[in-house]
């Protein structure tokens, strides 16, 4: 199975980052399924790109899953997405040989006593997405999102619910992360905080670990570093593709379930 994490530009803008999708879905033609960073398509905790308030994401979100469905393509789709009961959420959303399976809602919200975080652009998810990978259904995988992962500390009062363990619980082989959490300048030991908790719960709970990150800021401005790295991860803990540390890249790797 070949699998890619597509570390690219997430803008304000729909329109941009649709382009900017379809372009890294024509790089991956080979692969068997491709990740994107958090907010890839909507743009991330801007309310102006939901939905059911913007003109551009509805026919952006048409043309990438038009594209999928042509090209009977699997794709890991990182998005805000105002859902039919007129809620939005923070999702990667699931397509197999172009057709939606579902979407992950991310759980663990950042937010602290002094700002709402992303509790004012979204509603928290409530439970996993667990689902096959395969035409044989045998190699179970499932998602997070960014704080999800780490429970940052200072926006996670509640701390880290370690959502490893509920994936070993199902035996889940791979874990999709979307990521966006850049600021504007490196911070070096958050780099180190992402880095390691993604490797450590590689390695403890002897999972893949498939990363995408934004080379943008959290408002879409881009930036020449990145706060964590993309890339895969495997079951030791150790990288076996890592994105470089700035600007567009894809990791593509064959792996062996």
């Amino acid at each position: 199975m070949i699998v890619s994490a597509s570390q690219q530009p997430v803008f304000k803008w729909p329109k941009e980052n649709k382009n900017t999708i379809l372009d890294v879905l024509k790089q991956t033609k080979d692969s068997d399924w491709v990740l994107t960073p958090e907010g890839s398509l909507s743009g991330y905790c801007t309310d102006q790109t939901h939905e059911l308030k913007s003109d551009e994401y509805g026919p952006a979100l048409k043309e990438v899953e038009d594209y999928l469905i042509e090209n009977k393509r699997n794709m890991l789709l990182a998005t805000g997405h105002v859902e039919s009961n007129g809620l939005p959420y923070n999702q990667i959303r699931l397509y197999k040989e172009g057709q939606f399976n579902g979407a992950y809602a991310k759980r663990l919200l950042t937010n602290h006593r002094d700002a709402a975080g992303e509790l004012f652009y979204y509603i928290a998810g409530q439970e996993p997405h667990i689902y096959y990978l395969d035409e044989d259904n045998t190699i179970l995988a499932s998602s997070l999102i960014c704080n999800d992962i780490w429970a940052f500390p200072k926006m996670s009062p509640q701390g880290n619910p370690y959502f490893y363990n509920e994936f070993k619980k199902y035996d889940v082989k791979i874990v999709f992360c979307s990521v966006n959490c850049n600021i504007d300048h490196l911070d070096p030991l958050v780099y180190e905080w992402h880095e390691n908790h993604l490797r450590l719960f590689s390695r403890e709970f002897e999972m893949y670990t498939v990363v995408s990150g934004a080379t943008t800021d959290m408002r879409g401005t881009p930036v020449n570093h990145i706060q964590c790295p993309s890339g895969v991860i495997g079951p030791d803990g150790e990288w076996i593709e890592k994105c470089k540390d700035s600007g567009s890249d894809i990791a593509t790797v064959e792996i062996k379930l």
